[in-house]
């Protein structure tokens, strides 16, 4: 592991995440058991059908589609890397070094130091992660690896940062086989091109199904 550095905490922000997920991931379950998209209030999720041994599962109907899920996570994300994770990005351009952060599912996060131009270490199970770098808001084609990996570990949302720029990719529903392919084809045609041209026209070409690519201003 080449992380030298780390912060374990949480605030308001994770926790709430962490509850977000903790519905999302009992919906997408009944979805699956029953085939029908349940509802939510916020607080539980709903469905027609009597199922047991889901604490957050009641018989009756919430006011918002359970998918208003994925859309929150992603949006309290956004929240949490303009407040906790900008500085170590002003750091990064300083000094190269990047650094990594993972949402546990816990409501935890951590933040880990790594390396000039790159951070490696095992991934944990968690719910959104994302690095700092030191150029443009890019995936790289090993970032891209990595999205597909955690994506089939159950997270909601990946992102790399600089200062004034954050690109995600995120779920709007669960990981599917096409979503990976679309993303492996990113993946090959990032490592081969050779402009900035070549990359803008490779991810506004992106079309995934359940997955999405976002790039917006932070400051």
């Amino acid at each position: 592991m080449n992380a030298k550095d780390q912060i374990i905490d949480s605030n308001s922000t994770t926790k709430k995440i962490s509850k977000l997920y903790k519905l999302l991931i009992t919906a997408e379950d009944i979805h699956e058991i029953t085939g029908n998209p349940p509802t939510t209030d916020l607080n539980f999720i709903y469905g027609s059908e009597p199922i047991e041994d889901y604490e957050l599962y009641k018989v009756g109907k919430g006011n918002f589609s359970y998918f208003v899920i994925y859309d929150l996570i992603k949006n309290e994300y956004i929240e949490f890397l303009k407040n906790v994770m900008l500085p170590y990005s002003n750091k990064t351009m300083e000094t190269e070094i990047e650094y990594i952060n993972f949402v546990l599912e816990n409501g935890d996060f951590a933040i880990f130091q790594g390396d000039i131009d790159k951070v490696s270490m095992p991934m944990p199970k968690g719910i959104a992660s994302s690095h700092t770098h030191p150029g443009i808001c890019v995936f790289s084609h090993v970032d891209i690896s990595t999205a597909d990996d955690l994506f089939t570990r159950g997270y909601v949302v990946i992102g790399v940062m600089n200062p004034k720029c954050v690109s995600l990719f995120y779920r709007k529903g669960v990981y599917t086989e096409y979503d990976q392919q679309e993303l492996r084809k990113l993946y090959k045609k990032v490592k081969s091109a050779k402009t900035i041209d070549e990359l803008k026209e490779a991810y506004t070409n992106f079309k995934g199904y359940n997955v999405f690519f976002t790039s917006f201003l932070i400051s």
